[in-house]
């Protein structure tokens, strides 16, 4: 028997030998997206953290309350990702940070006049089943109206029966881009009060939990230098003004000139042509102090043509011709 040969092997790292780790999670678009989707931007942080020694994960969908409380019992190997609280952290353990978020306070401008702002307290207040906002936020939600997710307490906000809905920004976000685009202007955030916390993976207080953490927080070590790992905040779509033009009274063809100077050119445009607003006019934008609107209504608005002949040409033209989509 080689014993040289086996004492060598016995000392060999363990690199290079595949490991598959367990973790527990559930949607929470940008960052982790629905089961059977493509990874989400913080799944995918630790997805690549974890494959620096080969180690793959297994994602297990379930609900955040139920995750932690497993993870808490020892019956789940980890769970991720999740604010650090000093109550939670009596119960699990947690590495060290994988990214950071940013968290604000939202509320429906349709009611405005109705809340006080410097008195959040005295206000009703929503939050998601199983979610931690960060400590700064969390104080305000002692007596929360609880919602099984992001959707429905967003709906529940848009119509009033909440006065305030906290959410991580890009969550609302992307919420807003994909799903409410059109009430997106309606919500508006409480700008004196904003969290910044970071995001962790949970384990249970076992001798495996211990050195999977140990395990993670080194491997955190090696990329922590690497910012284009950390997810890119989810910015909320401006909208754009999408007009379709029509014919006015006294005006049946639509023209549009190249320039506001006397040397420009006139192009007509289709009735139904599209356009995308560049700029609105003065007239538009400004107040009048008088109701006599025929000014208002031959100025002229900087669009873009979006279909027809002229497609892809910047021209100026009156606003009576202009019906926004």
């Amino acid at each position: 028997m080689n014993y040289k040969l086996i004492i060598l092997l016995a000392f060999m790292p363990t690199f290079g030998i595949a490991k598959t780790i367990s973790v527990a999670t559930n949607e929470w678009a940008p960052y982790i997206n629905a089961e059977h989707k493509p990874l989400g931007t913080a799944a995918d942080i630790l997805k690549q953290v974890l494959e620096q020694e080969q180690q793959t994960v297994a994602w297990g969908y379930k609900n955040y309350d139920l995750a932690f409380e497993l993870v808490a019992k020892g019956k789940q190997p980890a769970a991720y990702p999740y604010f650090k609280t000093v109550n939670r952290a009596k119960r699990v353990l947690y590495s060290d940070a994988v990214f950071s978020v940013t968290s604000r306070i939202y509320y429906n401008r349709q009611y405005e006049s109705q809340l006080d702002t410097g008195k959040l307290s005295k206000h009703k207040f929503g939050k998601v089943a199983g979610y931690s906002y960060g400590e700064t936020i969390d104080e305000y939600l002692n007596n929360a109206v609880t919602y099984p997710n992001e959707k429905v307490a967003l709906e529940s906000l848009l119509k009033n029966e909440i006065d305030f809905l906290p959410m991580t920004e890009s969550v609302m976000n992307t919420l807003l881009n994909n799903t409410y685009r059109d009430q997106a202007l309606l919500i508006k955030q409480v700008d004196k009060i904003v969290g910044h916390d970071s995001l962790h993976l949970i384990a249970p207080n076992t001798k495996e939990g211990i050195a999977l953490i140990t395990d993670v927080n080194l491997l955190l070590t090696q990329v922590k230098n690497i910012q284009s790992l950390q997810p890119k905040p989810v910015e909320r779509f401006k909208p754009q003004d999408i007009a379709r033009l029509i014919a006015a009274e006294g005006y049946p063809a639509i023209v549009g000139q190249t320039t506001l100077t006397e040397e420009t050119q006139y192009y007509t445009l289709p009735r139904g042509t599209r356009v995308l607003i560049l700029q609105w006019s003065d007239k538009i934008i400004s107040p009048s102090s008088t109701d006599r609107i025929y000014k208002s209504m031959i100025d002229l608005s900087h669009v873009v043509v979006l279909n027809g002949p002229h497609v892809g040409k910047e021209l100026y033209v009156k606003n009576m011709h202009l019906e926004v989509q």
